[in-house]
């Protein structure tokens, strides 16, 4: 990056010099977290009007007091807002360093005249905010690593963080909870203004990062990176198939491929044949090779037969050969075999081409896969329909070319289907049997091809979308899988040419899939409230064993002191840890007290420390009171232990020696030596008994280990955009089964996965599912429209083949 500055707008001040891309990206991100704001309330009184209507009017009048006290304070909130995120803006250009509490807080450094418990009236708000927080950096994880990326490469002195990275959502969240010191109500309201600010401003932040990044990239900044970029709104998304996503700039529309067909027919790629309306003829072919004598030597053309001066099953669609589409098209091609040279071709009318389709689908395989697994290939279906054409000495049938691309299409599209690993065995086996159906819905209304809200599209898209969980193992007594069933079988038996049970199908299956759903997601939010629950609490005890071993670890201090911290104090630092977080005011003064009383124990030379100590002591004794009173632990104990803690301090105030023990940790500790307890068994030791206290060791916390996949590969960014509700199928030799995130612990980077009832079945880290997707071992399922996907790349494939076969086209 060369050194290209602007200096800063600021007037008055010393100006700092910058490359000027920063400058640029400063200016746009606060102008569009500005719009974003302006937005986020001018819709913020009809949301809240909204959700207000829905509750009781005896509930409803702190959303109506939440109205009024922002429209009077909007213009503050706003103005201090974007005060704030310049500020964040200008820190990290001047490089400001965070401050950072030590491991062993130095005992001298205590502000003991600030002692005190942690005001828990905003406890509810900053549990909020580090939820909401956390959530946004999962769903932008691959732009925020991206950004901080760019943002170190220009600013190399200055470590980058997601504390003063100022587009992170911590700084932006941050900013706007300082505005809501503002508003004159209580924290419920506060908590539904915050609600509204993640849903409109949060929820929007995925498309800044996306324009920091291309600003960054305009500028020659890590251009390279551009390829594995993925932020916004996209990052919320599963990632689109390599076809799906070839395809997606040009929609689905059958009307449009079948012209451009025709167009191809119409340029003489392959002129028409006489005789059978819309018939191809393979290109070279003149026109009027109806009325060649025989002997003439014809070209051939591939799944197709020459018969008296016509082409009887072209194979292909249009202009495009089945041996080049390939598949069942070319291996089944729909034409009779061995047609009599006497045979006249006879062109079979769309209403008896549906005639003949509903008589093969009365032999379809009816029975429950419990009983009989068998479902139709695609090239058993188009077997069935080229055996049902008469051919015969006196007549052969041949179908319209219009009727054969259908067939064609619809046969590429269960190809596409039916190989598609996204969808479950046991649901490929239940589509399979709608071939025929799908096929007449196709003849019957072309619409289908093109329209995504047709009923049969979408009935088929939730069927194979509410079956996405399911194992290769059996179906049991599953009752959604029964369901499924049902319809598929209504279908085969009740479908003749009346598209109305499509539409009277999809509504009571979508009734009664919700319905499932609802169910499905309460076990789901109870799996995952658990484990998150018990994450949160395994860490919380051992960040607090690890503070106390590093603070009491080696040294010498009266048995009442290690009785008050270990068995007593730890209770108070378990609860704020718990509720608040390690960064949160009410741990660091719960830390503070832990200093403050080894400090008061441990004297100093000189007669400034006594008298120091005579000034904090009530002070000192007084916190640690309020503190176990605010986890009921027990009075009489309290009573008891602050009893002994005034008598040490008393006597080292004297200058009497304090009796102490050693406090070891389990790796230094002797085997059965004398005197030497554990720390469980600390509280009903007695004192002149007690040699040495063992401390226990602390729960292992999530180890930074060295990664062995690079934070930009793609299965590790692919992961950290996995949203709770994804499946995730794990490959073993012997069987493949599919699993259900439900929950994402950010905090101890745990995944949760479970099966379709809810049940948990395994856990494991990030790291480790994306290096058992790159070994191939597990994959993301797909959870997108089935059938949509799979027309989208049959069509897009026929766009690239016919595009081919014109003369010139590259």
């Amino acid at each position: 990056m060369t050194d290209n500055v602007k200096p800063s707008p600021d007037t008055g001040r010393s100006r700092i010099q910058a490359p000027a891309v920063l400058d640029a990206v400063r200016s746009r991100g606060v102008q569009r977290l500005d719009e974003l704001l302006k937005s986020m309330f001018g819709r913020l009184e009809s949301i809240v009007f909204e959700w207000a209507r829905t509750l009781p009017d005896s509930e409803q009048q702190p959303y109506m007091d939440v109205i009024v006290v922002v429209r009077t304070k909007r213009a503050e909130m706003e103005s201090r807002f974007i005060a704030g995120m310049a500020t964040a803006f200008m820190q990290l250009l001047q490089g400001a360093a965070e401050k950072k509490t030590t491991a062993q807080g130095g005992l001298g450094a205590v502000d003991f005249s600030s002692l005190s418990l942690v005001n828990t009236d905003e406890m509810d708000i900053s549990v909020m905010v580090d939820t909401m927080v956390a959530r946004a950096r999962m769903d932008y994880a691959a732009s925020l690593g991206l950004l901080r990326r760019r943002y170190a490469h220009v600013l190399s002195k200055v470590e980058i963080t997601d504390r003063n990275m100022p587009l992170d959502p911590g700084p932006v969240t941050s900013a706007f909870k300082d505005t809501l010191s503002l508003l004159d109500v209580g924290v419920p309201e506060k908590l539904l203004v915050l609600r509204v600010f993640q849903q409109q401003l949060l929820g929007e932040l995925g498309g800044l990062l996306d324009e920091a990044n291309q600003l960054f990239i305009d500028a020659g900044v890590l251009p390279e990176l551009k390829v594995a970029f993925a932020g916004g709104a996209a990052a919320k998304k599963p990632a689109a198939s390599k076809t799906e996503a070839a395809a997606k700039p040009q929609a689905a529309n059958t009307e449009e491929i079948f012209s451009f067909l025709q167009g191809l027919l119409g340029q003489g790629v392959m002129p028409g044949m006489p005789g059978v309306p819309g018939a191809g003829a393979m290109p070279g072919l003149p026109a009027g090779a109806a009325g060649m004598p025989v002997g003439t030597s014809y070209p051939s053309m591939p799944g197709a037969q020459f018969h008296a001066g016509h082409y009887v099953g072209g194979g292909g669609i249009g202009a495009i050969p089945a041996a080049t589409i390939g598949g069942s098209v070319a291996a089944v091609p729909i034409a009779p075999l061995n047609i009599a040279p006497t045979a006249v071709v006879q062109t079979v009318a769309t209403p008896e081409l549906v005639a003949l389709l509903s008589q093969i689908q009365q032999h379809q395989p009816k029975a429950k896969l419990a009983e009989d697994d068998s479902s139709p290939s695609v090239e058993a279906v188009r077997g069935n329909i080229r055996d049902s054409l008469r051919s015969d000495e006196e007549a052969v049938e041949a179908i319209k070319q219009a009727d054969e691309d259908v067939i064609n299409l619809v046969s590429m599209l269960f190809d596409f289907i039916l190989d598609d690993d996204d969808l479950p065995t046991a649901m490929k086996a239940l589509i399979g049997r709608l071939q025929i159906p799908l096929l007449k819905v196709a003849i019957l209304d072309k619409s289908f091809f093109n329209a995504e809200t047709h009923p049969a599209r979408r009935l088929l898209n939730a069927l194979a979308k509410a079956g996405i969980g399911w194992s290769n193992s059996g179906q049991g007594d599953d009752v959604l899988y029964a369901k499924i069933e049902e319809v598929v079988f209504r279908i085969l038996n009740e479908f003749i040419d009346e598209l109305d049970l499509f539409e009277e199908l999809l509504d009571e299956f979508t009734a009664f899939h919700e319905q499932q759903q609802k169910r499905e997601d309460a076990v789901d939010k109870r799996t995952r409230e658990t484990e998150e629950g018990r994450a949160r609490a395994e860490l919380a005890r051992a960040m607090v064993q690890q503070t106390l071993n590093r603070r009491l670890t080696g040294r010498q201090l009266p048995l009442v002191v290690v009785k008050l911290l270990q068995d007593a104090w730890r209770n108070v630092l378990y609860i704020n840890c718990l509720k608040d977080g390690t960064e949160s005011e009410a741990w660091k003064q719960s830390v503070k007290v832990v200093d403050a009383l080894i400090w008061s124990v441990v004297p100093q030379p000189g007669g400034e420390w006594k008298q120091r100590l005579a000034d904090v002591a009530p002070k000192l004794v007084n916190s640690i009171k309020k503190g176990l009173a605010a986890v009921s632990y027990d009075v009489l104990k309290t009573e008891t232990l602050l009893r002994e803690l005034s008598q040490v301090h008393l006597g080292l105030m004297r200058g009497e020696e304090a009796r102490t023990v050693n406090v070891l940790d389990a790796r230094n500790a002797r085997a059965e030596a004398p005197g030497q307890v554990a720390a469980a068994e600390v509280a009903g030791s007695d004192a002149a008994s007690v040699a040495a206290v063992v401390l226990p060791e602390a729960e292992q916390l999530p180890a930074q280990v060295e990664a062995p996949l690079s934070g930009d590969d793609q299965n590790v960014l692919l992961v950290s955009r996995l949203n709770v509700g994804s499946w995730v199928e794990f490959i073993e030799p012997e069987k493949q089964d599919r699993h259900k995130l439900v929950a994402r612990i950010r905090s101890v980077d745990k995944l949760i996965f479970a099966n379709r009832r809810g049940i948990k079945v395994g856990e494991m880290t990030g790291m480790k599912l994306a290096v058992d997707m790159s070994v191939g071992r597990a994959r993301v399922v797909e959870e997108g429209e089935f059938i949509d996907r799979a027309l989208e790349s049959v069509i897009g494939n026929l766009r690239d083949l016919g595009s081919k076969a014109v003369p010139g086209s590259k």
